[in-house]
């Protein structure tokens, strides 16, 4: 049994929690059953899309679900009548699931004990999310053939050392691509990681979409839409490919073709989220953290249409030896001028533009130069 409890609330559910819960940052293995307030942010996110794309009869899955708090939120918080099931194969989190659907009269919610993988095989689901402690590479053809037509498989990983490119040969084993450290790691490991499910689901002559895909704190988070059909399948796998970069010059290429041993890949190339998906979702005040589900859509939103690869505001000042201006105020007038630019979720201090890095570096000088 825990040594403890201690309630929390997050959203409108209230949650018996280890005592001895993380609070910052990924979080260590205790030996008991795993819980992280900061990861509240992405059940806040998770919810705010649930309420988008669950509709009535489905059959959702918080598959590695500890304490139950994201399935439990999912299903108390969505407003949709749902078949909703909470898995963890610990008979510790399993006892304290129960609990804690009692807690918030949620008697409707189905539990399981039970390795995920064998779940996964012998029945199907409109939604199946994974969120193991690391990498989730192990779960991921079973999520794909168990996910129905239309339906959708969420993912987390915390495994970010490799996919920034701190060990690409774990990389490399891993996910079947070669990562590389650059000063937009961050968006290269997500694409990695998008890429690898859409080659896994291609295995079965399946899609793999991006809905919603992100980099937060510690973690990569990908929702992605599983469809039926080979040629949905051919058609995804062609908008993978490298990326490369060349520190010299700041330069950044990303294409179809491998250009350089260098050149970080294969990954996803294109849109990172679904506009219509993000149109859709509201970061509304019954959420804890809605202040900031509220901006990080809104950049979302913002960078959804833009090229991939962005640019720190601090590279550009290590390059030009001047001092970095306001972003809000130098995207501007990269606008005046007549570029596309946004703001970036990946850094707060980065953005995306359709200028090639000569062009950029040139406005960052002028821009001096007029002030």
């Amino acid at each position: 049994m825990l040594s403890g409890l201690a309630q929390v609330r997050e959203g409108t559910t209230d949650l018996l929690v280890p005592e001895s819960y993380t609070r910052k940052g990924p979080g260590t293995r205790t030996g008991e059953v795993f819980y992280n307030k900061q990861m509240e942010f992405g059940r806040d996110i998770s919810v705010m899309l649930g309420r988008v794309i669950f509709s009535e009869g489905q059959r959702i899955l918080d598959g590695l679900a500890a304490t139950g708090a994201r399935g439990l939120r999912l299903a108390n918080e969505c407003g949709v009548r749902a078949d909703f099931e909470l898995n963890d194969r610990d008979i510790r989190a399993a006892v304290l699931m129960k609990q804690n659907a009692e807690l918030n009269s949620l008697g409707h919610v189905r539990v399981n004990c039970r390795d995920l993988r064998c779940l996964l095989a012998e029945e199907q689901f409109d939604y199946i999310d994974i969120d193991p402690f690391g990498t989730p590479v192990d779960f991921i053809d079973s999520a794909v053939q168990s996910c129905r037509n239309n339906g959708v498989i969420a993912i987390t990983a915390t495994d970010t050392a490799p996919l920034y490119g701190t060990y690409p040969k774990t990389c490399f084993r891993r996910y079947g691509s070669t990562s590389a450290r650059s000063p937009f790691a961050h968006e290269t490991g997500l694409r990695i990681l998008i890429g690898f499910v859409v080659r896994e689901a291609a295995k079965h002559d399946r899609a793999a979409e991006p809905l919603l895909c992100y980099h937060a704190d510690h973690y990569f988070r990908c929702n992605l839409r599983i469809r039926n059909g080979a040629a949905r399948a051919d058609a995804a796998i062609k908008k993978l490919g490298f990326i490369g970069f060349t520190r010299s010059t700041l330069s950044r290429t990303a294409d179809t073709a491998r250009a350089s041993d260098k050149d970080a890949g294969p990954l996803w190339l294109l849109e990172l989220s679904s506009k219509e998906v993000l149109k859709d979702m509201k970061a509304t005040g019954d959420l804890g953290t809605s202040v900031r589900c509220g901006r990080i859509l809104d950049v979302w939103r913002d960078e959804a249409d833009m090229p991939p690869l962005y640019y720190g505001m601090d590279e550009l000042a290590r390059k030009t030896k001047l001092a970095p201006p306001k972003l809000v105020e130098f995207i501007e007038y990269l606008r005046d001028k007549g570029a596309r630019a946004s703001k970036t979720h990946f850094d707060p201090k980065g953005l995306k533009t359709d200028l090639e890095a000569s062009e950029l570096l040139e406005h960052y000088r002028k821009y001096h130069k007029k002030r």
